[in-house]
């Protein structure tokens, strides 16, 4: 067909058959017009390019009916540097991990200890520490931020790089804390008569509100990306059963909203964005509106085990679910509408994953499996050693937590 109009052009052009006043050249049929084959030449070629592209998408396992084309577009499903990466690593070596909390921090690898925090290289070469006191340390990382603290310590840093931003030394033992990418801090710890109580810090370290939970205890809170609203995850214990309640408060203690859930509980709870928050139970995962409104939920047959935020706007759900052939892992992915974009299947058991703007890291323990936002595998490492956990150390660079120490794993 696309010759035919090629043939039918080539002679309207060429050899002047489109004068109107050549009899030779009028047939009994009338002939399109020259406008007429040019708009259906590349109207074929549309359609030849849109079934090549759903067949490519389709190879590789991404379902088209579950994404659009903006998504296609934005997150490059055609593009990429190569298919395959190799996966080397290197081990670094560190006495007294075990006692270690390690973090990765603009480009750096830091080791919280609860004598200091270290800033290393990728050769573990010592660039810059901070001396703190912490007991059971602890070190998170948001954005331009990182966090230390520790289990039943009464002091807090705050870092940006090699800046110190604030500290505070507390009136009362830090039970966790957490850091949001706008640089605000919450704190789970024990109020008046040992109720439960979060306090919320703002960027510079000022005290915002504190609210004391009465009978319920908070697992986890968390401020909104924006900074106008925060998060407390709390369960009640009092009766027979064991209930969650979400509680969203204005970053000045004003409430929001509240939800009760019955005989649940969310370990992993976190801001997608603004309006979208992700949770996962043991046994089902959810995506809730600015109102803790149920806007998506998956049943799940086994467990759930992990759950990351990727590029900001995707939810990345590990778990695992039992069928009639024995228990398969998946890591499934999710935009905030609910839309499925890509489920990877793998034969082995999911211990945690991490994600970045690039890649999605999956720790099996003794294998990192590295697979993009369209669910195709781009890399794996088999370490010699277990792994407890995988963070990014850059686009193409990743950090395996181990006893032993850390493996720089690079995708070359």
């Amino acid at each position: 067909m696309i010759q035919y109009f090629y043939t039918v052009l080539y002679k309207r052009k060429v050899w002047g058959e489109d004068k109107v006043n050549s009899p030779e050249n009028i047939s009994k049929t009338r002939q399109p017009s020259s406008r007429m084959s040019i708009l259906l030449f590349f109207i074929l070629i549309i359609v030849v390019v849109c079934t090549a592209a759903v067949a490519y998408l389709n190879s590789k396992g991404i379902d088209i009916k579950s994404i659009s084309v903006r998504d296609v577009i934005a997150n490059g499903f055609f593009i990429g540097d190569k298919d395959v990466y190799e996966v080397t690593g290197t081990l670094l070596r560190h006495e007294d991990s075990l006692n270690s909390e390690f973090e990765v921090h603009k480009s750096y690898i830091v080791r919280c200890t609860k004598n200091g925090i270290e800033y290393l290289d990728r050769n573990g070469e010592e660039q810059w520490i901070y001396p703190v006191s912490l007991n059971t340390p602890s070190v998170k990382t948001s954005g331009e931020y990182l966090l230390a603290s520790g289990l039943e310590s009464k002091d807090i840093y705050v870092l940006s790089g090699k800046e110190r931003k604030w500290e505070k030394r507390l009136d009362y033992n830090i039970i966790n804390a957490n850091i949001n990418s706008a640089g605000y801090v919450t704190v789970l710890h024990k109020g008046d008569r040992d109720k439960s109580a979060v306090s919320v810090f703002n960027k510079q370290g000022v005290f915002l509100f504190t609210k004391v939970l009465g009978e319920t205890y908070a697992i986890s809170s968390e401020v909104s990306p924006s900074g106008k609203e925060v998060l407390i995850n709390c369960v009640d214990t009092s009766g027979i059963s064991i209930n969650t309640g979400l509680h969203l408060y204005t970053i000045s203690g004003g409430i929001v909203s509240g939800k009760t859930f019955e005989d649940v509980i969310f370990p992993s709870i976190r801001y997608l964005n603004d309006d979208t928050i992700v949770a996962a139970s043991d046994s089902a995962i959810y995506l809730f509106g600015r109102n803790l409104e149920e806007k998506w939920k998956k049943e799940i047959s086994g467990k759930v085990f992990s759950l990351d935020i990727m590029k900001g706007k995707y939810a990345v759900f590990a778990y695992s679910d039992k069928g009639m052939i024995g228990t398969a892992g998946h890591v499934l992915i999710v935009d905030a509408k609910g839309r499925e974009v890509a489920d990877y299947k793998i034969g082995q058991d999911i211990v945690n994953i991490a994600a970045n703007d690039d890649f999605i890291a999956v720790n099996t323990s003794k294998c990192v499996y590295f697979i993009d936002v369209a669910g195709r595998l781009r890399g794996s490492y088999t370490s010699d050693y277990l792994i407890n956990e995988v963070k990014f150390l850059g686009s193409n660079e990743a950090l395996a937590i181990t006893k032993e120490g850390v493996i720089v794993l690079k995708m070359n």
